[in-house]
This record gives C-alpha cells, sequence and structure tokens, in this order.
C-alpha cells in the first residue's frame, strides 16, 4: 500500500477528528492511536500539519488513494471506534460520511453520489440538521419530497436528525412575515426601519433555489464544486468549528425517501460494512492493529471540552503568550493561535472593518472611512457568502455614511466577540482611540498572521 506523506498527514486528520467527535477520548482510543502512527508512520510533523487542515481538505487527499488503501482506512475506523467498546452515533455518522466521501467502492454505496465540504459559519447551530438545498426547482423531487415528507423526518429522526426542508420555511416566512418583522426587530436590534423594509418587499419574491444559492452553492461554486442536482446536507460533528462547518452532500438521484434511507442503513451497520477480501498486504496490516497483552486500567483520564477549557485557562496565563497571535483565514474567519486557537466569531461585516483597520496600522478616523469604500467593498465581498453586489454596497455605504446605528452596532460586536473569550485582556485587540479622533488597533502586527494577505489588498 502506498501512502504519501500528504496522505499520512490526512489521515492523521481523520483519525484524530473521529476520536474526538463524541466528545470523550479515553485511554483505548490513544492507545489505538498510538499503534496507528507507528503502523503508518505517521510523524509528529504530520500531526502538527494535520491541526492545520480541514476535514474536507484531509477527504479530498484520501479520495486520491487507491482501492486497497480506501479498504485499509475503512477497517482501520471500525477498530478505532470500537476501541472504547462503544459506537457513539457521532463515530458512525462520521465513519459513514468517510466511506461515501473518499469513494470506497461497495455494494453498498454503488449509486450513492456524495461530496464533504467545509462551508463558513452560516450563523446557525446546524449540528443536528440535514438541510434540502436545490440548484435549481426540481418538480418531481419536491413532489416527492412533500409525498413522503413524514416518513423522511422519521428516518432521519432514527438518526437523531432533523429535516429542514427550504421550501416549508420560504414559505412559512412568508405567510408570517409581519410576526417575522416583529422578531427580527428584538433579535436584530441593529436592523435599521429601511432594513426592516427591504426584507417586507424583497421575502415573497425568493425562492428555496435563491437561498440555496446564497447560503450554499455560491460558495461552493466558487471553490470548484459544483452541485446540479438537488442534494441533502448533512451535518458532521466535528471537535472544532475551525474554517467552517463540514456537511456531508448526498446528491439526491432519483427517490429522496430511498436515497436517506440507505445513508440510514449504512449508517446503522457500519461496523458490519465489509470491503473485498483483503490482500496479503491489508492482512499483515490489521495484525499490527490487534490490542496488546494485558489488562487495561479503568480509571484512565477520559479526555472531554473540559480539559480544552482548562488547558487554555492555564495558557493565558504563560508570560511567553500573554498576547496571542491573530490568524486570519482567506475568507475572513479570524482565530487566536495561542488561545487554543478559538474563533472569534462575528458578521461579515464586522470582520471586514477589523480587517480594514488591521491593514491600516495606522489608524484613521471613522469619519475618512467614506473614502475608502472601495477597499472595504472588496475585503467585505471576500468574505461574506452573499452574492448580491447590490446588497453589499448598500451595507458599506450605511456603514462608512453613519446611516443607522451601523458603525456602532459593529463596533460593539467586534468588541463583544473578543471580550467574550479575553475578558479584561481584549484591549489590546480593539478598535480604540479618542472620540472624534483616530481609531486604531494596537496590536504588535508581528502577532497578525495572514493566510492570504493579498486576497484582502
Amino acid at each position: 500500500m502506498k501512502f504519501k506523506e500528504q496522505h499520512k498527514t490526512a489521515l492523521a486528520k481523520v483519525l484524530s477528528d473521529l476520536v474526538q467527535c463524541d466528545g470523550i477520548v479515553n485511554q483505548g482510543e490513544i492507545d489505538f492511536l498510538q499503534r496507528a502512527y507507528a503502523v503508518f508512520r505517521i510523524t509528529t510533523t504530520s500531526r502538527k500539519k494535520a491541526t492545520r487542515l480541514s476535514l474536507a481538505e484531509a477527504v479530498r487527499m484520501l479520495k486520491a488513494l487507491g482501492d486497497e488503501e480506501k479498504n485499509a482506512i475503512l477497517r482501520v475506523l471500525q477498530m478505532l471506534s470500537m476501541s472504547d467498546d462503544d459506537l457513539a452515533q457521532s463515530e458512525s455518522q462520521f465513519i459513514t460520511a468517510l466511506l461515501l466521501s473518499i469513494g470506497l467502492r461497495l455494494p453498498e454505496t454503488e449509486g450513492i453520489k456524495a461530496e464533504f465540504v467545509s462551508i463558513p459559519n452560516l450563523g446557525f447551530d446546524t449540528r443536528n440538521a440535514v438541510l434540502y438545498v436545490e440548484p435549481s426547482y426540481d418538480k418531481k423531487v419536491n413532489a416527492r419530497i412533500k409525498r413522503d415528507y413524514d416518513a423522511i423526518c422519521d428516518v432521519l429522526d432514527s438518526m437523531g436528525r432533523e429535516f429542514f426542508y427550504l421550501p416549508h420555511f420560504v414559505s412559512d416566512l412568508d405567510s408570517k412575515k409581519d410576526t417575522f418583522r416583529n422578531t427580527l426587530s428584538y433579535l436584530e436590534p441593529s436592523l435599521s426601519t429601511e432594513q426592516l423594509d427591504h426584507i417586507d418587499r424583497n421575502l415573497a419574491q425568493l425562492n428555496s433555489v435563491f437561498f440555496s444559492k446564497e447560503i450554499f452553492l455560491n460558495h461552493l461554486n466558487a471553490n470548484g464544486l459544483n452541485i446540479e442536482k438537488p442534494a441533502y446536507f448533512l451535518k458532521i460533528d466535528t471537535p472544532m468549528v475551525g474554517h467552517g462547518h463540514d456537511f456531508l452532500i448526498i446528491e439526491i438521484d432519483g427517490d429522496p425517501l430511498d436515497t436517506i434511507s440507505r445513508v440510514a442503513w449504512l449508517k446503522s451497520n457500519i461496523l458490519n460494512i465489509n470491503p473485498p477480501a483483503c490482500s496479503p498486504r491489508e492482512t499483515r496490516l490489521i495484525e499490527k492493529f490487534k490490542a496488546c497483552d494485558g489488562a487495561t486500567t479503568h480509571d484512565e483520564l477520559q479526555y472531554t471540552g473540559l480539559h480544552k477549557i482548562i488547558i487554555d485557562t492555564v495558557l493565558k496565563y504563560n508570560i511567553s503568550q500573554q498576547v496571542s497571535r491573530l490568524y486570519i483565514t482567506h475568507n475572513g474567519d479570524i482565530f487566536l493561535t495561542d488561545r487554543n486557537n478559538t474563533e472569534v466569531k462575528m458578521p461579515a461585516l464586522c470582520k471586514a472593518l477589523y480587517i480594514f483597520f488591521l491593514l491600516h496600522e495606522e489608524g484613521m478616523s471613522l469619519t475618512y472611512l467614506n473614502d475608502h469604500k472601495t477597499e472595504l467593498y472588496n475585503i467585505y465581498r471576500c468574505i461574506s457568502t452573499y452574492g448580491d453586489d447590490e446588497l453589499l454596497r448598500t451595507a458599506i455605504d450605511n456603514l462608512t455614511d453613519f446611516i443607522g446605528s451601523t458603525m456602532n452596532a459593529n463596533l460593539s460586536r467586534i468588541r463583544k466577540a473578543f471580550r467574550d473569550i479575553l475578558g479584561d485582556e481584549a484591549s489590546i485587540y480593539l478598535i480604540k482611540g479618542e472620540k472624534g479622533g483616530r481609531k486604531s488597533i494596537h496590536l504588535d502586527r508581528s502577532l497578525v498572521v495572514f493566510e492570504d494577505r493579498k486576497a484582502f489588498e
């Protein structure tokens, strides 16, 4: 079997994420990981590189492997999932997503077309969601979903999932738009009357195809993945949100109920899925994973998300890392590198304003932002998932022309995003300055790392 260095890095990412996807890591899983790293000769360097990969990137690398290597990966994932003597639902879902997306050819997966993708943070909790997304209106598929809607919901419920059928959401919003406006005014107080009126005027004209493209497909198309048929988008549990939400996209080819039922069957029977007969090399590899003799202690540490918080708290008081580095991805996501790579979450317009001030170390008065509309728009366009240029330009106009409370609301959200993580230590990361005077971010720019600075310049 041929595993190049890049494949070993990708495999390290997959194994690590599988171990952590149920939220608990115990000694049996650690022991198995150590054997896996030894068997596949995965170095510490590769493991460090793996932490910078998204799961979608790792899957793309593994997809290029041959059938023999993919078979071995499935067997190893099955054994790893049972190394703690318990198959969690999140683990079975994870392995199902992997075997479908890396193109493992099995009778059980024949005819199921699936892709693994990472989509920028969507702003709502999609952990248990299965979303219906359509690039164009397919009358037959929609008719079958409406006919079998309850049955599809029952199948997904058995998987611990909830069905988000976008056409239902759009029609429900339109029928209850007065209630929706009232709800928005409370939940999004920064929205002006003009913006609420704009929503009222345009919501009824938009459909599930429009929202499918704006929320999901435009981003995927920009990254070279064209979804041509209606599809189910399943959120996959991963240990950290990282640079986006990980989704398994399952193309609906034929009957929607049959498609999701086959995926549910795979998930329920994932440990019983057998690749073709092992080759001698596969057999020798699997033998190396047999557990070592001797009893395992029962008082070993179980590592959970709380341990990460404890570690992060300790690191905050490490004198050599009092001020964390900032890492800015190519799509504008912001991470505190030395705070356990914690993401600083804020809306796209806030990110655009913040990145603008990071790039302008000398700072400037807010009244001069009007002279930099084009630059702000270009940054906003890079990181926003919206495809409507007019809406993007309107947002920048409102920000720089001080329409409503747009500027103050965005500055407030930036402050809250950092203070929620760092408390009083957030000050050095904030946009600050005398009232009416020059505003700037006082963070040493040697601590700011851009994945692709040129994308914003």
